[in-house]
């Protein structure tokens, strides 16, 4: 009987020795480290917007805004980024907001984004955003970019009773990638 002991002993380790790999092998391929990629970004924007009640009813000239953002992913392939921004109308009238995107990177040259967008002072505006552009590489880490947005504002102490204001915007800029 202690053959068949020994024997028994030998396939529990064995199989405790598989359940083990089986488990420590995902464990150690997760330890692989991936270090994001970090970028930014400045933008001018401007358009036309519309959708205003009484003398701001119809089509007219957008505000024009700055944007300056960052960027963060977790490869180095095109793919999925997320955004956060600082925004900035200029004129006719300033006021501050942010947004925050979603960024889909396609390829070397397009990226798509949605997200959403608020205007913080003098008064409120919040809504949504999506657009796309163009990122033409100038430098290893500097590309021009250039591409349409399209926003729209649903709610907020500067928006009139029953009523959306939409913006389509086209923007210029440079977007740089640290890592």
């Amino acid at each position: 009987m202690p053959h068949l002991r020994n024997r028994s002993a030998a396939r529990v380790a064995a199989a405790g020795l598989a359940l083990a790999g089986a488990l420590v092998a995902p464990l150690a391929a997760a330890q692989e480290i991936v270090l994001p990629v970090i970028g930014g970004g400045f933008e001018v924007a401007s358009g036309v917007e519309g959708g205003g009640k009484g003398h701001a009813a119809g089509v007219r000239r957008a505000r024009t805004s700055l944007r300056v953002g960052g960027e963060l992913g977790l490869a180095e392939t095109p793919g999925p980024n997320v955004g956060a921004g600082l925004l900035l109308e200029i004129e006719p009238h300033t006021s501050v907001g942010a947004d925050l995107r979603y960024i889909h990177i396609l390829g070397d040259r397009f990226a798509l984004h949605a997200g959403a967008l608020a205007m913080f002072a003098p008064s409120t505006l919040i809504g949504a955003s999506a657009g796309a552009e163009v990122r033409l590489r100038l430098h290893r880490v500097v590309s021009l970019t250039a591409g349409p947005t399209f926003q729209a504002f649903f709610t907020g102490s500067d928006l009139p009773e029953n009523n959306v204001i939409w913006q389509g915007l086209f923007h210029v800029g440079f977007n740089f990638r640290l890592r």
